[in-house]
């Protein structure tokens, strides 16, 4: 599982290499970006729509033993041992049916496509648009403790739990069969801020080659310690760590840049907590 995920990160992160290299517009980015969203909620319906029967399917008996338990007027019934019995025929249920009713490959084959296409095309023009070169260790500091955030109990913590996984999050190995010890999630905005950095890299002449091993060594790092510790991890802060640690001597933040850092983080917030408002209106 780890070999197969590594393989396809870094032909991932070589497929937003190569969107870098046509050296579109800036504007051009942003378009296609947006364009790759659209298409990826039209594409990605169908799954979510699965997921959703699924879950409806599989909570009914659960539902319908609460209810019986709660007409049997012995409200003392409705224990543990209740919520244990209900959650083993959810999962009972839930089994049956994902076998019965499989993902088709292509399907998760073509979301993660249009999902990489949306992280390139705003990830590139995100970093096209950072006007110097010290605004980078700002971005990187907010994005490593957004993601923290968001893994542990934030927008992350909510999209895993939500029917619309499929909108965010980029499924690794995107061809694999059955079920694994440990599902596996990558956040789109990893491959979205990768993009931001390895555009970075070239607008301020960081050194390509050096960059994207340092970048694409902080989603091995992730995935490995994720896989080794059988928990979600976030992949930005190692992302983070790495690129400035590798470009530190050429990284300074200069005291007339808090401004424009300070109505960047600004605008950092606002956007989480649209983002957050948005995914709790669909989970």
């Amino acid at each position: 599982m780890f070999l197969s995920a590594g393989i396809l990160v870094f032909i991932s992160l070589y497929l937003v290499i190569g969107f870098s290299r046509l050296s579109f517009h800036r504007g051009h980015y942003l378009a296609f970006g947006v364009i790759s969203i659209v298409v990826l909620i039209i594409v990605a319906k169908s799954q979510v729509n699965r997921v959703k029967a699924i879950d409806l399917a599989s909570n009914t008996p659960g539902e319908i033993f609460f209810t019986s338990l709660g007409m049997s007027q012995h409200p003392e019934l409705i224990s543990d041992w209740a919520v244990e019995a209900r959650n083993r025929v959810y999962e009972i249920s839930s089994n049956f049916l994902e076998d019965l009713f499989p993902e088709n490959a292509r399907m998760i084959f073509l979301t993660g496509l249009i999902q990489l296409f949306a992280a390139a095309g705003i990830g590139l023009w995100i970093g096209s648009g950072i006007d110097e070169v010290a605004h980078i260790i700002p971005i990187a500091i907010v994005a490593a403790l957004a993601d923290v955030w968001s893994v542990s109990s934030g927008a992350t913590a909510v999209i895993i739990k939500s029917a619309e996984i499929n909108y965010f999050l980029v499924r690794f190995p995107l061809l694999c069969g059955g079920t694994t010890v440990l599902p596996y999630f990558i956040g789109l905005a990893d491959f979205l801020f990768f993009g931001i950095f390895y555009q970075a890299a070239i607008r301020f002449n960081l050194g390509i080659t050096k960059n994207i091993l340092l970048l694409g060594l902080s989603f091995i790092g992730a995935v490995g310690a994720a896989i080794m510790l059988k928990v979600g991890l976030p992949v930005l802060p190692f992302m983070g760590v790495l690129f400035v640690a590798g470009n530190i001597r050429k990284l300074q933040l200069k005291r007339d840049d808090l401004k424009q850092v300070i109505l960047f983080l600004g605008g950092v917030i606002i956007s989480a907590l649209f983002f957050m408002r948005l995914v709790r209106h669909f989970s």
